[in-house]
C-alpha cells in the first residue's frame, strides 16, 4: 500500500496519513501538492492524503484546483489537531534563536508567539514543517530554530524549546483521502461538489434553494475563479446528504442549468470537541 502525501516525513501530512491507513503504509512522500496528483497519475502511490484547509488559515486553493483538475474520488476526511513546537538544536536556547524556519502556514498559525518571544527572528518559509527540522540540524547552527510538530523533532534528534505555540488551541487541519480507485463509501452521508452556475441574476441563490428545499445542510461553500472565463466563477461545495438526497439534488441542479462535478461521496468526519 503506497499513500502520496505532501510533505517529508514526520510532517502533519504523514501523521495523518498513518492514522487512516495504519502505521504499516509506505508514505511516498512529495514536496508540492502538485506532485502528490502526478504520484497518482503516474502510479507510483496507489491513494493520496492531501490537506485541503485549515481552521486557522482558511483553504487551500491550490489543492481545491488540483481536485477539480484530476478528479480522484473523495472516499473520506480526516480533522487533526495541529500542535506546532519550536523546535531547536540540544542545547540551544530561545534568547539564542535569530532564524526561525517553516512552512508559511505553521508561521501564520505562531504568528503571536514570534512577535511576543522571537521578535529579533527572522522567519524563513520552507515548503515543509518537518523538512525545515532537518534542515536545521545540518546547518548545526543553535541560533535556527524550526517550527514542526513533536514527531518531527523525535525524528531529527532536535530539542523542543517552546511547546504548542500555535495562536489558538482550536487549529485544525482537515485531510482528504482520495483514491483512484472509486470504491463505493457504504454509509456515505457528505458530497463535495463543484457547481458553475449560469451567469445570471440570482443563479447561485436558486441553485442553493435546492438543497435547502431537500433539507441538506451546506458546510462549505468556496468560490474559485473558472480559468479561461473572467471574473466568473465555479464554487466548491460541501453538504451533508446521504445517497437519496443527492441523487435528488443533482438533476434538479442540472435543471437550473448548472454544470456540477461530483469529487466525492463519503463518510463526514465526527463532530470535533475542543477542551
Amino acid at each position: 500500500m503506497k499513500i502520496a502525501i505532501q510533505g517529508a516525513a514526520g510532517s502533519f501530512h504523514h501523521l495523518a496519513a498513518e492514522r487512516w491507513y495504519g502505521a504499516g503504509a509506505q508514505i511516498i512522500t512529495c514536496e508540492t501538492f502538485q506532485a502528490v496528483f502526478w504520484a497518482l497519475d503516474d502510479r507510483k502511490a496507489e491513494y493520496a492524503v492531501c490537506a485541503i484547509e485549515n481552521s486557522l488559515y482558511g483553504s487551500i486553493n491550490e489543492v481545491y484546483d488540483l481536485l477539480l483538475q484530476h478528479q480522484y474520488p473523495i472516499v473520506g476526511e480526516l480533522p487533526e489537531h495541529i500542535h506546532q513546537q519550536l523546535i531547536g538544536l540540544p542545547g540551544a536556547r530561545i534568547n539564542q534563536i535569530t532564524h526561525v524556519y517553516s512552512h508559511p502556514v505553521a508561521l501564520n498559525q505562531c504568528r503571536d508567539f514570534l512577535d511576543s518571544s522571537l521578535p529579533q527572528a527572522e522567519r524563513i518559509e520552507h515548503h515543509d514543517t518537518a523538512e525545515a527540522v532537518a534542515l536545521i540540524t545540518r546547518l548545526g547552527d543553535p541560533a535556527n530554530a524550526a517550527i514542526a510538530g513533536h514527531t518531527a523533532a523525535q525524528l531529527h534528534g532536535a530539542q523542543i524549546l517552546s511547546h504548542d505555540i500555535e495562536d489558538e488551541a482550536t487549529n485544525f487541519t482537515r485531510f482528504l483521502i482520495l483514491e483512484p480507485s472509486k470504491p463505493d463509501v457504504s454509509g456515505a452521508n457528505k458530497a463535495s461538489l463543484v457547481i458553475r452556475a449560469p451567469h445570471a441574476p440570482g443563479a447561485l441563490h436558486r441553485a442553493l434553494g435546492i438543497f435547502a428545499a431537500l433539507d441538506i445542510n451546506l458546510t462549505k461553500l468556496h468560490s474559485r475563479p473558472i480559468r479561461g472565463q473572467v471574473w466568473k466563477y465555479q464554487f466548491f461545495v460541501d453538504i451533508l446528504a446521504d445517497r437519496d438526497r443527492l441523487d435528488a439534488a443533482l438533476p434538479r441542479l442540472a435543471g437550473l442549468g448548472c454544470d456540477v462535478t461530483v469529487l466525492g461521496h463519503y463518510l463526514a468526519a465526527e463532530e470535533i470537541e475542543v477542551d
